[in-house]
């Protein structure tokens, strides 16, 4: 872009780097950028459960906007849960601490021919998007989803500290199982992204595919976790064709071609994928992928940064983001600093 060319929105970025337009500078946000790392979260969520942030559409909205001025990022992701939409399924979901339970979870084929078929009204998680439309209406806001095996292997385990032996059983023994659990998450994970979009007014989605790069590979990767992030991502565009969609998988590195393949307009990468690579495997919009572990120190950051992008040009398609979610224990100013980072690339490139 020209140097005396107005600066671009944030809407106006976002847009303009998943439809491969020009750029300023590439946008910017922060998986869990809304979280337990800020101050003001803290406070906020020491009044509440997290279930409140779930449900209550006024406190997640609170929580969304915070990583605005606190960090200065471009694009919002909804404050919620990808575990919130199994409670429609009779899943007994809490939030204890140390991470999610599910109470009552599904082990068997018994189990799974009872769940009940789930039709979304108008959930909290669209008048939670809503609410920070209102409130910055220059912001793209993202809604997001579990994929499909991601949501099973909550659903399966119930708790998923340990070795996911239940989830891995059924991939083993019973695959007709796990098959159908897989087509009924798929159908509850497209409706709850088209309700994200329509009802809400997403500009974007994201499916986190957070387990099945890492627990499965070959042909199970592809019967259990690539067929159907595509059944997702396929569904969803008919219904929602103007609402770009990202895919986030973790152990991302030897499933580029599969993530390629999904149709996914964003392919967002771990930490462990450097740049180049990916970009050699696709050329589609690309998001990622600091490691999160270098937000632990504010120093860390310009070096890190310059090696992530060595060798990469980021003009060709890239959302700047973390390859997984920022830690608790991340500092405020690091992640202030991986923002201008990315700022100084527009000033470089003008």
């Amino acid at each position: 872009m020209t140097t005396n060319a107005p600066p671009l929105s944030p809407k106006e970025r976002y847009r303009l780097t998943v439809t491969g337009g020009e750029t300023d500078r590439p946008p910017i946000w922060i998986m869990r950028q809304a979280g337990r790392y800020l101050p003001e979260y803290r406070e906020l969520r020491s009044q509440h459960t997290f279930l409140d942030f779930c449900l209550r559409p006024e406190i997640s909205a609170k929580a969304t906007l915070m990583p605005i001025e606190l960090v200065g990022i471009d694009i919002l992701i909804i404050f919620n849960d990808i575990l919130t939409p199994l409670r429609n399924l009779g899943l007994d979901l809490d939030f204890p601490k140390g991470g999610p339970v599910i109470a009552n979870p599904i082990r068997d084929m018994e189990r799974v021919k009872s769940l009940p078929k789930v039709i979304f009204g108008d959930e909290p998680v669209a008048e939670s998007i809503r609410l920070v439309s209102r409130h910055a209406p220059e912001y793209p806001v993202l809604g997001f989803c579990g994929a499909p095996f991601t949501l099973a292997v909550y659903a399966v385990e119930g708790f998923v500290k340990g070795d996911k032996e239940e989830i891995l059983r059924l991939v083993r023994e019973e695959p007709e199982t796990l098959d159908l659990l897989l087509e009924k998450l798929t159908t509850v994970a497209t409706d709850y992204l088209v309700l994200q979009a329509d009802a809400g007014g997403a500009h974007g989605v994201q499916v986190f595919e957070s387990w099945g790069g890492m627990l499965l590979e070959d042909e199970a990767y592809e019967r259990f976790a690539a067929k159907w992030q595509r059944e997702v991502i396929s569904q969803f565009r008919k219904r929602c064709p103007e609402t770009p969609v990202h895919l986030y998988v973790r152990g991302s590195r030897n499933k580029l071609a599969a993530m390629d393949a999904t149709g996914a307009d964003v392919l967002s990468v771990d930490w462990n994928t450097p740049l180049t690579e990916a970009r050699r495997a696709t050329k589609r919009t690309l998001q990622g992928n600091l490691s999160p572990e270098v937000l632990l120190d504010p120093n860390l950051v310009p070096g890190a940064f310059e090696e992530m992008i060595r060798g990469f040009d980021w003009q060709q398609g890239w959302i700047a983001n973390l390859g997984h979610g920022i830690t608790p224990k991340a500092s405020v100013e690091a992640a202030r600093r991986f923002v201008e980072c990315v700022r100084a690339l527009g000033k470089e490139g003008g």
